[in-house]
Formats: structure tokens, sequence, C-alpha cells
């Protein structure tokens, strides 16, 4: 049984966008911080009844490089402030062994996302769950610099630009290699720090050199293909057409259709409505009714919703809710005892 009830989970980020704000949350995990190391960072260590294993971090400038091999004893709840904040993420192959700290060795599979909702986001750990991954959580500051290149100014657009590419790590140049490297350092070794931040540099820069390469070479089209990414954003509710998303991106309708496709892999119209799918999941996840999240994505019809929610994530919006709320309420409900 959890120890603690969902509402333990209501912590706040603490200012600052670089520092360790899910310690509070791993402590109530029953990942434990070991005082008096000699690692670099911040050591967790499992309690031995609510978790087994560690998880390890280290903070820099505007990022932060985490290993971990840790198993959930007991179901829980996890809880993050996800605002402004791109993960990546890879297996742990390759990993440091922390004496003391063995876990079970069988490979997790390789996944990659980015999280830009500024939202608190609650999500049920069952018992049994393993996390064995090496990551590097950029924040706000440090992606508006390393994209200010592309003169785009919102990390939104950068979410959704790249949502594709989240079902590998293989995705860009670089990134696998910059996580093996952050994997295989000791972090007692005096140079840990330096390895961290050179291989977080790296990754972020393989981040935008694959941005890059989705993009029009000269600066105008690209330009105005960013342009339109973000007029989704700021429309994702009201829709907009073809002709008006290629109107923000100063570019002809043929034009911005084929370099559009280009850069997203999709047509305007399927990328707003998948975009505008992946917040009506987001919204029935977190208990809003059907014709309520129909109405923030849009829609004035729930049955319209419903027909294009089910064309683009395979299920209902009514199924969706209800097996979602109930992966929540199951765990509360264990918290709760």
């Amino acid at each position: 049984m959890v120890e603690q009830g969902a509402a333990a989970i209501e912590s706040k980020q603490p200012a600052g966008a670089s520092d360790l704000f899910q310690a509070a949350e791993l402590e109530r995990m029953g990942l434990l911080p070991v005082r008096d190391t000699n690692y670099a960072g911040a050591l967790f260590r499992g309690d031995g009844a609510r978790a087994k294993g560690w998880y390890h971090a280290w903070t820099g400038d505007g990022f932060t490089v985490v290993t971990c091999n840790f198993t959930m004893l007991v179901d829980t709840l996890f809880g993050i402030d996800t605002r402004r904040y791109l993960t990546v993420r890879g297996p742990a192959a390759a990993m440091t062994a922390y004496p003391g700290y063995d876990v079970e060795s069988a490979q997790p599979a390789a996944i990659a996302y980015i999280e830009t909702r500024e939202d608190w986001v609650t999500m049920p750990i069952p018992a049994g769950t393993r996390f064995a991954y090496t990551e590097v959580e950029y924040f706000d500051e440090a992606l508006r610099e390393a994209f200010a290149g592309l003169g785009w100014g919102s990390v939104d657009g950068l979410s959704a630009l790249l949502v594709e590419l989240r079902g590998s790590i293989g995705w860009a140049p670089g990134v696998l290699s910059a996580l093996e490297e952050i994997g295989r350092t000791d972090p007692a070794v005096a140079g840990a720090p330096l390895i961290y931040e050179g291989s977080a540099k790296v990754l972020l820069g393989s981040l935008v050199q694959a941005t890059v390469s989705m993009l029009p070479t000269d600066r105008r089209s690209r330009a105005g293909i960013l342009a339109a990414i973000d007029f989704a954003s700021v429309r994702l509710r009201e829709g907009a057409t073809q002709e008006e998303a290629a109107a923000v991106s100063g570019m002809g309708l043929t034009t911005f259709k084929r370099l559009f496709k280009q850069a997203t892999g999709r047509s305007w119209a399927a990328y707003l409505a998948e975009r505008r799918m992946h917040e009506a999941k987001r919204l029935l996840s977190a208990g809003v009714t059907v014709e309520q999240a129909a109405h923030a994505v849009g829609y004035r019809s729930p049955t319209s919703f419903s027909a294009a929610f089910s064309r683009v994530i395979g299920v209902s919006p009514g199924r969706w809710r209800t097996a979602s709320r109930m992966d929540v309420a199951g765990v509360a409900d264990e918290a709760d005892q």
C-alpha cells in the first residue's frame, strides 16, 4: 500500500527552473537522498519498502542530467510540474554500476519525448514498474537560447515539430552517443560534471541540427513554417484554414503545402487535427467530460469530436476517458487505504 495519499503530490516546483524540482516526489515515492557521498550531484536510494534501486541527478545551467535504475514495490502516484520542459531519454545500456544499488538487468525500450505543457501532471505508477534510463531534461531558458538562431520564440512549437520523433532515440546524430557517455560516467570521478555538461550540450546541438534538417534551407521559408506552427498553437481551439496558415507563413498556397508537409510529415489539416486530439487526450485524462473536451479543442458537436478523436487516436473519447480515469482511481484508492 502507498504510505501517503494523492494529496501528497500537491508540492510546487521551487524557484529556479534548473533545480532538481522532482526531489520531493522521489522521496515521497520511497527514493531517499543519500548523504555524504562523493558523487557529483544528488543520489537517491530506494528504501526497500516502497522502491528499490537508485536515482542520480546532476543539475547544470538550464538542464538536469539523470541516470536511474529503480523498481516500484507499491502502487503510487507520480506528480510533476511539466512547465517548459523537454526531455530526451535513452535506455540504461552500459550504465555505470553503483555499488550496493543493483537491480535486475532487463533491457527497457528506448524512448524520446518532449513535455512542455504548463500544468501539474499526475500519473499512476503500478507496483513492479521499473525505470532504467539515462536522460537530459532541458528547461525553457536553455531551449530558447539554443534555438534562437532559428528566430523561434515558441517552445510549444518546438515540441509540436518534434512530436513525431518520440518513438525512437536514434532520430538525431549524436543523441545515443551523448546519452551513452553520460550513462558510462562514474559520478565519483573529478571530471564527471564536465562530462555531463559537455554531453548535454552535444545532445542539445543534435536537437537543433535535427530541427534544422526538417525545415526549409532558406531563412525566409524556414521562418514561414515556424510562424505557421506557432499559429497552430494560437488557433488550436478556433481552428484555421490552410489558406490562413499560408498567409501567416508569407507563402503561396502551393509552396506552403509542400514545405509544411516536408517539415511535419503531414498536411495542415491532419497536423491541426492531431494536435487538437492530443490536447483532448490530456483533458479527458484529467477528468473533463467528452462534451467539455470537445468544446475546449474547438468542436461544437460532441458527435463530430468523437468521430475525429476515434479516427486519430483509435478509440472513442469516452473509452479513453474511462480507461485513464480508472487507472488513476485504482491507484488513488490504494493510496487512501
